[in-house]
């Protein structure tokens, strides 16, 4: 007999949620995060940004800079500048999750709509528009080929040979047997993080802030000391410097907007992290130490690779380049094996962090009858990370700033519109119970709020020939290629007036509410509760 499988067969049990209504299909995973899971404070957010700035693509990134012709520090300031609007958004953002302690994937609905909602989680239109699901699962392949690489460093540095496999890939994919055989080694490495529930990963962030910035320091001096006198003029002037004026704007402001889509995933999904805080204060935090964390990584990338550079003369803008170079003894062996270990440990970490949970909140939301968090964390970390090409992005520093700026025009505008709807629009009050509701005063009209998705148009528009001009260049676009120079501001901008604009001539009267609901207080729902009915029990605003 012919094995058949149907969807009925992967349907989770039904639970019984505390919130959604009775026809609404819902998990523990959607609901606002219980009490007893609300663990974080402002020092977890300190960890969890100690560890999650210290990895490798934020060494590459300014790095990068340093190989496009700005110097360390310009480098450094362009970091800083684009951490401070970074951290502006996250934190406005984690705040709003830390007061309705619901996914992102949930809280979003208050901005597109019920049905809107689904089409910002994923979309699977043929331009170039690209959903945060898919941006997550994207980001988690590309640091997986990273943490690949740091898997090949560790083997190399005890086998040497390892470095000699015989190579059975095309030249024409950019990378070799070892490059493909690490990535597996590595994908087994952090295959078992994603069973770790994301309330319990505090002590995860704590052991990588200990390890990584040891190794990010020793990796400054090491440069520093085997550049000796080289390394003064070149970190005074700086090498292949762009000339003055306006391309070195251009450049420097190129550089800001890659910053902010490096962080553009986790500007929107921050709630899903922040929904476990104990007092929604504590995203006060973030506001001080990204922006400071992420610049003292990138000072140690920049001197480290401008150092580098004097020496080797090569454009080595990733730390497992950097660490290659240590094989040289049976001590810069055993360095560098320690070294490619606490890079691929930063690597899992960001992964697990960063992109799974935030792509398996999504996939939740979008089908929660098949999907927990847990089952969309096994998608992310086997399509997610085997269905992409990240060898082909990381081959140039031309090419990880090109997808790091081109993916952010999507995502700013969205993140930006949540943050307006909620402190101006709504002024700070939501009704948790409505979002659960498809026919709530979230609805908007048949579902979709036509307003943020004016603005979310509106906003993109501008950048579309930039992004185009910036993946292939030799697409000829005249002077509009200077606003995608800073495609996030414009984006910031025009979402922000679009949407404030039409709120103001064609309000949507019904989701404006006179008493903020951010918390459950019962136990359990009644199941006398239906579709359209407001909870029996009275609910408070927990501010």
């Amino acid at each position: 007999m012919p094995l058949t499988f149907k969807a009925e067969d992967w349907a989770l049990p039904k639970e019984d949620s505390c919130i959604a209504p009775d026809n609404v299909w819902s998990n523990k995973d959607m609901d606002p995060s219980p009490a007893e899971h609300r663990t974080w404070t402002g020092w977890t957010f300190f960890t969890y940004w100690v560890s999650d700035l210290m990895y490798p693509a934020s060494w590459a990134t300014v790095s990068s800079f340093v190989t496009l012709g700005l110097t360390w520090w310009e480098s450094c300031l362009a970091v800083l500048v684009g951490s401070v609007f970074v951290a502006t958004v996250i934190t406005a953002n984690g705040i709003i999750g830390a007061t309705t302690h619901t996914p992102f994937a949930v809280t979003t609905r208050t901005t597109f709509g019920y049905w809107g909602s689904k089409f910002v989680v994923f979309n699977g239109s043929t331009d170039r528009h690209q959903s945060r699901a898919v941006i997550a699962c994207f980001w988690l392949s590309i640091n997986s080929w990273s943490g690949g690489k740091f898997v090949t460093v560790m083997i190399t540095a005890i086998w040497p040979q390892y470095a000699r496999l015989p190579n059975m890939v095309p030249v024409a994919q950019g990378a070799t047997t070892a490059d493909f055989l690490s990535f597996f080694l590595f994908w087994l490495l952090q295959l078992p993080f994603i069973f770790i529930h994301p309330s319990k990963l505090k002590m995860v962030f704590n052991i990588k802030a200990v390890i990584v910035p040891i190794v990010a320091i020793g990796t400054l001096i090491w440069a520093v000391k085997i550049a000796g006198p080289e390394a003064g003029p070149l970190l005074r002037s700086g090498r292949n410097r762009t000339s003055g004026g306006k391309m070195r704007f251009i450049a420097f402001m190129t550089s800001v907007t890659a910053v902010q889509g490096t962080w553009a995933t986790l500007s929107l999904n921050i709630g899903d992290f922040s929904r476990y805080c104990k007092k929604p204060g504590s995203n006060w935090m973030q506001l001080i130490v990204f922006p400071l964390i992420n610049t003292i990584v990138s000072i140690f990338a920049a001197i480290s690779a401008t150092c580098c550079y004097a020496v080797y003369n090569e454009e080595l803008y990733q730390p497992y380049d950097l660490l290659a170079k240590w094989n040289t003894s049976a001590g810069g062996r055993a360095a560098m094996f320690l070294g490619g270990l606490a890079w691929a440990l930063s690597n899992v970490t960001t992964n697990i962090t960063a992109n799974s949970i935030s792509a398996a909140n999504d996939m939740c939301s979008l089908a929660p009858k098949y999907i927990n968090i847990r089952r969309g964390q096994m998608i992310a970390i086997t399509v997610g990370v085997w269905g992409f090409v990240p060898w082909k992005v990381l081959n140039s520093a031309a090419n990880f700033l090109a997808f790091m700026s081109s993916y952010s025009i999507v995502l700013a505008p969205i993140a930006m519109l949540m943050v307006v709807d909620y402190y101006v629009v709504k002024h700070q009050k939501y009704d948790i119970y409505e979002m659960y509701k498809p026919n709530g005063i979230y609805r908007y009209v048949k579902g979709w709020n036509w307003r943020a998705y004016l603005a979310l148009i509106c906003a993109f528009a501008p950048n579309l020939p930039g992004m185009c001009h910036a993946i292939n260049n030799s697409i000829d676009i005249g002077n509009i290629q200077y606003v995608y120079m800073v495609s996030n501001l414009v984006a910031y901008v025009i979402s922000i007036s679009v949407y404030l604009t039409a709120n103001h001539f064609w309000p949507a009267p019904e989701s404006i509410i006179e008493v903020a609901v951010h918390d459950v207080i019962r136990p359990e729902k009644s199941s006398l509760d239906s579709a359209d009915e407001p909870p029996l029990e009275v609910t408070i605003s927990h501010l």
